[in-house]
């Protein structure tokens, strides 16, 4: 018996460790978990663009980049340039973008939070199509009515405070030291 707890054990301890690799992974995203099992099986954002109006009321997590944002008296626009997603629903960096979408929602989003340029993940039923223009052309946005919206940070580089420490050959042709980024260094 004892053998057979000692080997059942690190099993145990084992998949209770994928167990919580698991957990931990499928909460990286930002979207409720209800609503991606309801979303599991969607169609790509390429097959909604050719044909909106097929996936009415189909749930789907879409995301991009913000091109506009249109604040009606009873609801607001935004309009997103679509970018793939990875496992966080974070969309990626990519110059592969499908098109865009258009997200409805009644609360009012402010265009100063949800400025141009910034990422942003959706969730929510697709309407259908919704005609517009871009530039001069037309354009069928595939319209999304939103269950959840994700505004993700955006950070720069002077938001990270960080030193480095060099060492090297100065300008006058000897050693240097000194912090990077904050001015020369120390010559000798």
């Amino acid at each position: 018996m004892a053998k057979f707890v000692s080997l059942l054990f690190p099993s145990s301890v084992f998949s209770l460790a994928i167990l919580l690799v698991i957990v931990f992974l499928s909460s990286c995203s930002p979207i409720s978990g209800r609503i991606m099992k309801e979303a599991q099986g969607s169609p790509s954002f390429t097959e909604i663009k050719k044909n909106p109006n097929r996936y009415k009321n189909k749930m789907v997590i879409l995301g991009g980049t913000i091109a506009q944002v249109k604040n009606l008296k009873n609801k607001s626009y935004i309009e997103i340039i679509q970018n793939p997603l990875d496992n966080t629903d974070y969309p990626l960096d990519s110059s592969k973008s499908s098109g865009r979408f258009l997200v409805l929602t009644s609360r009012f989003i402010d265009p100063e939070l949800y400025s141009v340029g910034k990422k942003i993940t959706v969730a929510g039923r697709i309407i259908g199509g919704q005609p517009g223009v871009i530039g001069q052309r037309t354009y069928v946005y595939p319209l999304i009515a939103a269950s959840q919206i994700h505004l993700w940070p955006s950070y720069s580089a002077s938001e990270y405070d960080y030193q480095a420490v060099g060492m090297g050959m100065g300008p006058f042709m000897g050693p240097s030291w000194g912090w990077g980024g904050y001015g020369p260094g120390f010559f000798w």
